[in-house]
């Protein structure tokens, strides 16, 4: 027997020093991490005079002052843990989103006591409230007259110390209220207490303690309320009664046993009963509170609880205690996840911020390095290669060269379909009817490229000055859609003594009339490109420099004017082949041309023949039957198309324009896309693509790197603020590997 209960001894010690271990590494990291990351913790949380500062005094043996102006104005997390000495240290944890100018300010607060009465822990609490900033009766406003706040989202750190301390770890938060105090609250500070109490409750490492009075029906008490929603389950949320000797109705006592002993509770983990001590108990010590709490439970009709083992401080203390071991080593396993990601998230952000930029090498090194993969997406952009940058998936309107191909689709088919003035005659394909709209429909024109309000003016104002919106109108035609009668009118006001022949400047004259259009679909199909590529430019940039005030810099100073240049470059080249193919003397050595002159020439015969002749069908060799026409001898050397000479004329006109308006049409298509897009938007020197370059950066002198690259305050504050939480998170995942 003896043998057992030495083993059971034995074994007992062992789980408690496994929690032991367990519970300081959690506090190890409370103090790493404990406002960056969500840590498992027990929040005490109630209504103002719930009697939580009695039910906190009672789990930790600290006694929080009853001064009003004293009472809890911010986060306090105490910690208990067995030391051979006795001492309470005392000092602030700053609030994540504090100026850093606040927050070192704050740090430096620190106190240590060696022993705990009323008047040194009020003065305590009232230097606290100084370093934080509070106001007081005395003191409303700060040293520039601005109105000091009463509430503080600092965190009041306080670890008690001692030989018979046991380890414990709680967070009390301020109590709820809901009216003003002239001179000290106001309903700003209502809101703010609410939404602090919320924020401590939500996260799901968070144990609630639910404080309430006994002598209120806790179906109506708010902080049940908030709970719930926070905790929709109510898995993580226990109740704890206080102060039971004013519950002096049979009812309310009723009430409150009912709901310790489960028979009304809704919470899977109970509610609990303390005894705080009273008014008349301020002279009593820790102990003998306690020793009157066991006595006020063994009286009728508390009594009844005794064998719930949910009566008194202890029986709470010790349930907390296991349930907060319990959650730390549950939750173990994923918050070394979550550290080791958030770890990794901030290397990223100091490694996407690149070393520090304190001269022009470094700083000519970190531009070098933004245009080196600048210039790795543009290629992976213009050779479709977009499984290399998840950008591409994110972005797809940023595969490039794939829109700039589907919009060149696009333009030829609307040249081929829509870009003559007139239907030719006897050609189907040219006699499609167009819109009728005098202005182009731009997301028509280009495709895919989806910009089609004033040329994304409004969204890329920069772009305004290089486009002109007289190239979206379409011109009025003089044609009808009767191509020969306007081939009549201008033979007819043209005409020379010549015999059976035309000049050649009426084939420039009727030219020019059939590709009329051709200006402003070209002209809207390179705008459309431009806005993709400058857009492209654009979301690019803002990929590999996250630092806003660089990127403005080197956006604003040095690159937007270079792209605007090359954009302007190939709009004026975009004009200029247009004024040599529309404006020039027609002429080509395609021999296209007099194959398609031919064919129409071919067309026009076979249609007489087809007049004249009997169709007729001939069996082949084989077996195969042929239709044809059949003409006689006689018929054909009779035949004539019965034609006067100027409508002979007219109709050799109307072929050789047909036949060079398609030679030229394709010319100019394949022109446009080789020289205008292709060379002077995708790949030539000086396109928008290769300004952000290696050549570019060494072309910097020393002002303007320093302009440009050189780190100001907020920066070297954030780089300072990673390299700090890069170095606490490291160490706490040392803490959670066992080896910190």
């Amino acid at each position: 027997m003896g043998s057992m209960a030495g083993n059971k001894t034995a074994s007992s010690e062992k789980v408690n020093r496994g929690n032991l271990a367990i519970l300081t590494k959690v506090d190890r990291l409370r103090e790493l991490i404990g406002t960056k990351i969500a840590l498992p913790q027990l929040v005490v949380v109630g209504d103002q005079s719930s009697g939580k500062s009695s039910v906190l005094e009672g789990l930790t043996g600290f006694g929080f002052p009853r001064d009003a102006e004293l009472c809890t104005r911010y986060a306090t997390q105490i910690t208990c843990r067995r030391e051979a000495e006795e001492s309470i240290d005392v000092s602030i944890i700053p609030h994540a989103d504090a100026d850093p100018r606040e927050q070192e300010l704050v740090k430096k607060f620190h106190r240590k006591l060696k022993e705990m009465n009323p008047e040194s822990l009020a003065q305590l609490f009232k230097e606290a409230n100084e370093a934080m900033g509070i106001r007081n009766s005395t003191k409303p406003a700060g040293s520039d007259g601005s109105t000091l706040p009463a509430f503080s989202e600092h965190i009041l750190r306080i670890e008690k110390l001692g030989p018979d301390e046991q380890h414990f770890t709680v967070i009390d938060v301020p109590g709820i209220f809901r009216k003003e105090t002239e001179g000290i609250t106001t309903e700003a500070d209502i809101d703010l207490v609410m939404n602090m109490v919320k924020k401590y409750m939500k996260d799901t490492r968070t144990i609630i303690l639910a404080i309430m009075p006994s002598n209120v029906d806790p179906a109506t008490q708010e902080i049940l309320k908030l709970a719930k929603k926070a905790d929709p389950g109510m898995t993580r949320t226990m109740a704890v009664l206080t102060k039971p000797d004013l519950a002096i109705e049979s009812t309310m006592q009723q009430i409150a046993i009912d709901h310790v002993q489960g028979k009304r509770s809704d919470l899977l983990l109970g509610y609990y009963i303390v005894k705080n001590r009273g008014p008349d108990d301020a002279s009593k010590t820790l102990e003998q509170g306690q020793a009157d709490e066991r006595k006020f439970f063994s009286k009728a009709p508390w009594s009844t609880l005794q064998s719930t083992g949910k009566t008194g401080i202890d029986a709470l203390k010790e349930r907390v205690r296991e349930l907060l071991v319990d959650l730390i080593k549950k939750e173990f396993p994923k918050l070394k996840a979550d550290v080791a990601k958030e770890l990794s998230g901030l290397k990223f952000q100091l490694d996407r911020m690149g070393p520090s930029r304190s001269d022009q090498h470094t700083q000519r090194a970190y531009l070098n390095k933004m245009s080196e993969e600048f210039q790795v997406l543009a290629r992976d952009a213009l050779d479709a290669y977009y499984t290399a940058n998840a950008l591409f998936d994110d972005k797809p309107e940023l595969r490039l060269i794939t829109r700039v191909v589907d919009a060149s689709d696009k333009y030829s088919e609307r040249m081929a379909k829509k870009g003559h003035t007139m239907p030719f005659a006897s050609d189907p394909d040219s006699r499609q009817k167009d819109t009728g709209s005098s202005k182009l429909d731009l997301a028509d024109a280009l495709g895919s490229l989806d910009e089609c309000e004033e040329f994304a003016c409004d969204k890329y104002p920069e772009l305004e000055e290089i486009f002109d919106e007289a190239d979206t109108i379409m011109p009025k035609l003089s044609g009808k859609g009767d191509i020969m009668e306007y081939i009549r009118g201008v033979h007819k006001a043209s005409r020379g003594q010549d015999l059976a022949t035309f000049g050649s400047a009426l084939v420039s004259t009727m030219f020019k009339e059939q590709s009329k259009k051709w200006r402003h679909l070209t002209l809207s199909f390179v705008s459309g490109v431009i806005v993709a590529v400058h857009r492209f430019v654009l979301e690019a940039i803002k990929l590999i420099c996250p630092d806003s005030r660089v990127r403005d810099e080197l956006w604003n100073g040095h690159l937007l004017e270079e792209l605007q240049s090359s954009y302007r470059r190939a709009i004026n080249h975009t004009r200029f082949l247009l004024e040599i193919e529309r404006e020039g003397v027609p002429f080509t050595l395609n021999h296209y041309f007099n194959e398609n002159l031919q064919k129409s020439q071919g067309n026009r015969f076979v249609a007489v023949m087809e007049e004249l002749g009997n169709a007729t069908t001939q069996q082949q060799q084989g077996g195969k039957v042929e239709s044809g026409i059949f003409l006689s001898k006689a018929r054909l050397s009779n035949m004539s198309f019965n034609m006067g000479n100027s409508d002979q004329v007219r109709e050799y006109m109307h072929d050789v324009l047909k036949s060079y308006y398609k030679v030229s049409r394709k010319r100019f298509v394949d022109v446009v896309c080789q020289q205008v897009i292709n060379y002077h938007l995708l790949r030539g020197e000086g396109n928008p693509l290769k300004i952000f370059s290696t050549q570019m950066v060494l072309g910097l002198n020393e002002d303007q790197l320093d302009m440009i690259a050189a780190e100001d305050a907020p920066v070297k504050l954030r780089r300072e603020k990673l390299g700090r939480d890069i170095k606490s998170f490291t160490s706490a995942l040392r803490v959670l590997k066992g080896s910190g």
